[in-house]
């Protein structure tokens, strides 16, 4: 499935350059100032849709429960944010984490799990493992718990699919993936085309975002590389892109390996979109759309 871009859509695609730029990592500036610069950018103080937003700790792991007006069961998304393994916190993730609990009308856990560099692999997914288990140990079914991120946050949470086949635990009842890097090797057509068709992110920019988070020769691991996983009995998965991401065929190889292995699995590439316009509600209607789309495969039950 897809939508078409129009001009209004370039629009906002030239005022998305300009404005998250300043999200992109540059080794000029310290890790610290940047990630300043991208919580200041998709940072926000009201949250939409009379949100109610909760305080707590999982499994000794900082966290934002969000509840929606209408919560159905005990249906839960854990959600893992993004901000290529060494930014990106609650605070930048709220607005579009509300968005999406409103949207699925599901609870949404958001941890604020450790980041690289330094706290490089495998400290974040064991963050995340734990914050699973927190859900489960009180008392919600795993058949009520949906994976959610964007991003390197996406990677976390397929990767983390691959981490409870080796523990032995439960997987969720499904995997939403937003624009996921599931190759850090970056060896991808969109990666080595002679025409990147990013706007923000380069081939150099997320080499670089790879080595904070783990060694080269590590890549191929399906922890950190999830592309290179078994994926026999994987849980329903959607996963939506922009068609001007980088990222894009990292989203179609995915999609294909599920679907190879006999999986349920659908592909949202939206036209003319960037990297995590789901965010950028204010500058097009398109990220509520898009928004709306994934609650309502929740809310259906992952058709």
């Amino acid at each position: 499935m897809s939508q078409k871009a129009s001009q209004s859509d370039r629009a906002a695609l030239r005022a998305a350059v300009r404005r998250y730029r300043k999200t992109v990592y540059n080794p000029k500036i310290s890790v610290k100032l940047h990630r300043t610069a991208f919580d200041e950018v998709y940072g926000t103080v009201m949250l939409p849709n009379n949100i109610d937003r909760r305080e707590a700790v999982a499994q000794g792991i900082p966290a934002d429960l969000l509840v929606p007006e209408l919560a159905i069961g005990g249906r839960t998304i854990l959600y893992a944010h993004g901000g290529g393994f060494i930014a990106g916190s609650r605070r930048s993730a709220r607005n579009l984490c509300a968005s999406l609990a409103h949207e699925s009308a599901s609870r949404l856990l958001l941890p604020e799990y450790r980041l690289a560099p330094e706290y490089p692999f495998p400290t974040a997914l064991e963050d995340l493992f734990n914050a699973y288990r927190w859900l489960l140990d009180g008392g919600t079914s795993p058949s009520d718990v949906i994976f959610a991120g964007d991003g390197t946050g996406a990677n976390l949470m397929l990767s983390l699919v691959h981490y409870l086949q080796k523990h032995r635990a439960p997987n969720p009842a499904a995997i939403l993936a937003i624009s996921p890097w599931v190759d850090l090797s970056c060896q991808t057509a969109a990666f080595t085309a002679r025409k990147n068709p990013d706007p923000l992110f380069s081939r150099e920019t997320l080499a670089q975002l790879a080595t904070l988070y783990t060694y080269q020769d590590n890549f191929k691991n399906p922890l950190v590389s999830p592309i290179h996983g078994d994926y026999l009995a994987f849980p329903p998965l959607y996963v939506q892109c922009g068609s001007r991401e980088i990222l894009i065929d990292d989203a179609r190889s995915l999609v294909a390996r599920v679907a190879a292995a006999g999986g349920k699995a659908t592909l949202d590439i939206q036209e003319g979109m960037w990297h995590l316009f789901q965010a950028a509600d204010a500058l097009t209607p398109r990220a509520h759309l898009a928004v709306k789309a994934m609650g309502t495969w929740i809310r259906r039950g992952f058709p």
